[in-house]
């Protein structure tokens, strides 16, 4: 690109590591089914220069994905993660990328993310790139609006601005009032929980190695593509997480490998039984979802303009 050379990574991706979701909890479901090892892989093959994995709260895939392949420390993979931040004063919570940590520093960030001031802090006296994924999920109360997003301006210097989950609108609206501010960068990244999605959307860095792409993505050398998101990505990955629990339980035995063969018979017939209801309801929340976030975004846009104004 004009003469440069750029480095691909899809900078938002889970893996099983990632956790139970908060649905149908007796019968444990986990957020996601894809295997680190699956994931690296299907990114290398769908032209990712670069591979991170961010799970939710955890880098347990990155540390098991390393374990077997040590080399690519080194070479093309980055230990990442999805922080959940608390911010008490808002009553609400953020999800912050992180890239590039170690064990010890995961440790601190996970004793610290109870408290966002306290945690931002770490980040910056570590020297840990941090990104805020999706402004706009579980975003706070119309009254903390104008002062949630002031705190996070001045909080991040990278934001994510294209996320594969979110719809076009969002993405757009904070692309552009985050390419107003001269000093701040946007990145981009799939959110995927499946496989289907993976590297849809993705972040390019100037550079010809691993180093290289984390000094650009730094610096703001960057660049995204990607397209954002519809209400049948969410319902595609909830299904897929459906039928990945029966593969797992009937065929890899990978994520539920400690339970009993009568637990999996018997998780398994309820998890059949729960289809119908499963997909009725993944496909109403996907439409509502959007629909709301739709309605809402007029708002969102008059709360920029009244700051950027201001």
């Amino acid at each position: 690109i004009n003469g440069k050379t750029y480095l691909r990574a899809d900078l938002h991706c889970h893996s099983y590591f990632s956790g139970k979701t908060d649905h149908v909890t007796a019968l444990e479901p986990m957020d996601c089914y894809s295997s680190p090892e699956r994931v690296y892989h299907l990114a290398k093959e769908r032209g990712m220069d670069l591979v991170t994995i961010t799970d939710h709260d955890s880098i347990d895939g990155c540390l098991q994905f390393l374990n077997k392949h040590p080399e690519k420390n080194s070479e093309d993979f980055i230990i990442g993660e999805e922080v959940t931040a608390q911010l008490p004063e808002f009553s609400a919570k953020v999800h912050i990328a992180v890239y590039g940590i170690n064990e010890v520093q995961h440790r601190e960030i996970t004793r610290l993310k109870k408290n966002f001031d306290e945690l931002l802090p770490y980040l910056r006296s570590e020297g840990i790139i941090h990104v805020l994924n999706h402004l706009f999920h579980g975003f706070p109360r119309r009254e903390h609006g104008r002062r949630f997003v002031e705190k996070m301006i001045e909080s991040f210097d990278i934001f994510e601005g294209l996320n594969g989950c979110i719809g076009t609108r969002q993405n757009r609206l904070v692309a552009e009032v985050i390419r107003r501010f001269p000093a701040k960068t946007i990145v981009a990244g799939s959110d995927a929980h499946t496989l289907l999605r993976l590297g849809s959307c993705y972040t390019l860095c100037e550079g010809r190695n691993r180093e290289d792409f984390l000094a650009s993505l730094r610096s703001g050398k960057v660049r995204i593509s990607g397209k954002g998101g519809r209400f049948t990505h969410i319902f595609n990955d909830a299904m897929g997480v459906y039928l990945a629990y029966f593969r797992d339980i009937a065929f890899r035995n990978e994520v539920h490998k400690e339970w009993s063969a009568v637990k999996k018979v018997r998780n398994g017939l309820g998890w059949a039984g729960y289809l119908p209801v499963f997909c009725a309801l993944t496909l109403a929340y996907s439409i509502i979802y959007y629909r709301r976030e739709d309605h809402r975004q007029p708002y969102y846009e008059d709360l920029f303009q009244e700051m950027l104004k201001a």
